[in-house]
């Protein structure tokens, strides 16, 4: 009721629904992650129950892709463990639980350019861009009917060049924010099923460099539909390595006397100028990426899970 509450708050104009409705998927991973696959499945079908009933049409179809998928996830993949050589627990990695996800996200981008309608009329440059950039325009005259003719083309320009990935990767970053909190929360009450993972040692599979690898080289050659989609899988496939840059940071700063204000300093930045520091942490997590599988392969011993 309260992951359905907080998913209705943003449609209802609660002054902070953008936030709390953020939140939806918290309730329901604190539930999986506390008593399993069968109660996250359970929780998350009254939710969207709950939504039917309150706001009717399709809206329990965005709270199963927004908020259900992504707990469904999470928790199927965080329970998983396994007893190694010497009879000890082996849980679930977390970067193979990011990797799932991130997956999904590209999964749900390639459904959204499948599934939209040819173009609309009037629109002189058919195409998912041009139907991206005229929903757009759509959208701002409805909810912004005073901006200028300037602010009306900047805006625009912001948005439709990757608005595929800023959609998927709010997705991806809702789902991740919301398993590490509810992970926190259930350690706090004593109810977690798994210890938390050291976030520091986080590791990437391989597949996730060739996707990206793959995504760089299309987005630069090919033209149309499949220019457009494949940068935005750009974007989305370098939010895990920006999160390994970021564990890259911690593991540095964990033996310094100033690491508080090292990581303070960092998402403050993160914070105030977003994409622009995402970038060098990428870059950082990829770096990291390339060296461990470059010692793997060296050493003969490499392998992915």
């Amino acid at each position: 009721m309260v992951s359905s509450l907080l998913f209705l708050s943003l449609a209802k104009g609660f002054a902070a629904g953008m936030l709390l409705s953020y939140l939806a998927p918290l309730p329901l991973m604190m539930v999986g992650l506390y008593r399993g696959n069968g109660a996250v499945l359970l929780a998350g079908l009254a939710a969207a129950a709950a939504v039917a009933l309150t706001a009717g049409g399709f809206a329990p179809l965005p709270f199963a892709v927004v908020v259900l998928l992504p707990s469904l996830v999470v928790v199927r993949q965080a329970l998983l463990w396994r007893a190694n050589a010497d009879n000890n627990v082996e849980w679930y990695p977390p970067g193979l639980v990011l990797s799932w996800l991130t997956g999904i996200g590209l999964a749900l981008i390639a459904i959204g350019a499948l599934l939209i309608p040819d173009r609309p009329d009037g629109v002189e440059n058919g195409g998912l861009q041009a139907w991206v950039a005229d929903t757009i325009g759509r959208t701002l005259d409805m909810m912004a009917p005073d901006l200028t003719p300037g602010q009306r083309k900047s805006a625009s320009e912001w948005w439709v060049p990757f608005f595929p990935a800023m959609v998927a990767g709010s997705w991806l970053a809702m789902a991740v924010v919301n398993a590490v909190t509810a992970q926190g929360f259930l350690v706090r009450l004593g109810r977690n099923r798994r210890p938390t993972p050291s976030y520091r040692e986080l590791e990437l599979p391989l597949w996730l460099g060739v996707v990206l690898a793959a995504a760089m080289a299309t987005g630069a050659t090919a033209e149309g539909d499949l220019g457009y989609v494949a940068r935005s899988a750009v974007l989305v496939t370098l939010m895990p390595f920006g999160l390994l840059g970021l564990a890259a940071v911690h593991g540095w700063a964990a033996g310094r006397s100033n690491a508080r204000l090292i990581l303070a300093g960092l998402y403050g930045g993160l914070f105030l100028a977003s994409a622009w520091v995402f970038i060098p942490v990428a870059g950082l997590g990829l770096v990291r990426f390339m060296t461990r599988f470059r010692r793997a392969g060296s050493s003969g011993g490499g392998k992915e899970e």
